[in-house]
């Protein structure tokens, strides 16, 4: 069992819930919501974990900040990955969403009395993978939960749950620490690494950037680049540039796509000082006052769409590169 708990970025948003904690108002439905890479599963399974150790008993927990000892009984059923007052609800191998009858079975656990512990504490991660007849049938356990238990949802896209789940539920937002945060962190995991690349690789999440350090990622990024650029100059062919970025998998894709764009955004209306990447900022830089800003926002828009059809409504990947890809050719103004 890890007791970092939180990540420090999450300091201020793990102290709020143990003060709802120690008045005994802690609501009985939570959402974590926070971008990918953020550390919510880190720290929902951690707060879990507080709330089921039994030297927080009363709803205490000042006695190790809201943490898990790590050394009660209930700690070291959570170590051993068979505490019974611990429920969990993800989709099942291979597939994408949470079917209904899942979560009807889930809400039968949720419903029990604790054995242990003071509560059973229920989490669903990511709630979002829930189809809507599953996030109904959720409903009446939120609004009426059982005494002392305790329901976690966690999710990158609060926006796209019912507004009937996210009313019955506190919202905790877990947001992406700052760059200087970041890179602070990053350094104190390995002194020895130049983490100003890899945090851009990573889209300023730092747990990627840490899970990148012994890979060829920057490698891949600096290909896909070379491609985007030559694509945006008029160097490459748009099914050339598509054959390139099949390569790479969609989430990072269409991450560096999108902070590449907006950073040429930034550069078109702010100046080529204010970018923030150095591959744009640096070797894209004559051609920024050629582009088109409106064209640049529809690109970002197109991107946020395309990232989110992927994901609730499998769009398929090749036509919707190969749009994107011709939508760049068309940046330039002539």
């Amino acid at each position: 069992m890890d007791n970092q708990a939180p990540y420090p970025w999450q300091q201020q948003s793990w102290e709020l819930l143990q003060q709802y904690r120690e008045r005994d108002r802690l609501p009985h439905g939570l959402l974590f919501n926070g971008p990918a890479e953020c550390g919510k599963k880190h720290f929902a399974l951690r707060f879990a974990e507080g709330l089921l150790c039994t030297a927080n008993r009363s709803g205490d927990g000042t006695q190790h900040q809201g943490k898990a000892c790590g050394k009660c009984h209930s700690c070291l059923l959570l170590a051993a990955g068979n505490h019974p007052d611990l429920v969990l609800l993800a989709p099942q191998e291979e597939k994408k969403t949470i079917q209904v009858d899942a979560v009807r079975e889930f809400i039968q656990d949720a419903t029990l009395t604790p054995q242990i512990s003071d509560s059973r504490v229920c989490l669903i991660m990511p709630a979002n993978a829930m189809t809507s007849e599953a996030a109904n049938s959720l409903l009446k356990t939120l609004e009426e939960p059982a005494a002392n238990n305790h329901m976690i949802l966690v999710t990158e896209h609060a926006s796209h749950l019912a507004a009937t789940i996210r009313s019955r539920c506190q919202i905790v937002n877990l947001p992406l620490p700052t760059r200087q945060q970041s890179l602070q962190w990053l350094q104190q995991q390995q002194p020895q690494q130049q983490w100003e690349e890899l945090l851009n690789c990573a889209a300023g999440a730092p747990l990627r950037a840490l899970s990148f350090e012994k890979s060829d990622i920057m490698h891949r990024r600096r290909q896909l680049f070379d491609s985007f650029a030559a694509l945006i100059s008029g160097q490459q062919l748009p099914l050339a540039a598509v054959a390139v970025w099949n390569e790479e998998v969609s989430e990072l894709l269409l991450k560096w796509l999108y902070e590449w764009t907006l950073d040429l955004l930034r550069g078109r209306q702010a100046g080529v000082e204010n970018m923030r990447d150095l591959l744009p900022g640096r070797e894209l830089s004559s051609l920024i006052p050629s582009l088109d800003a409106g064209k640049l926002i529809a690109l970002i828009e197109q991107l946020v769409s395309i990232n989110r059809g992927m994901g609730e409504r499998n769009l398929n990947r090749q036509m919707q590169l190969e749009a994107l890809a011709v939508s760049y050719t068309g940046l330039r103004r002539l």
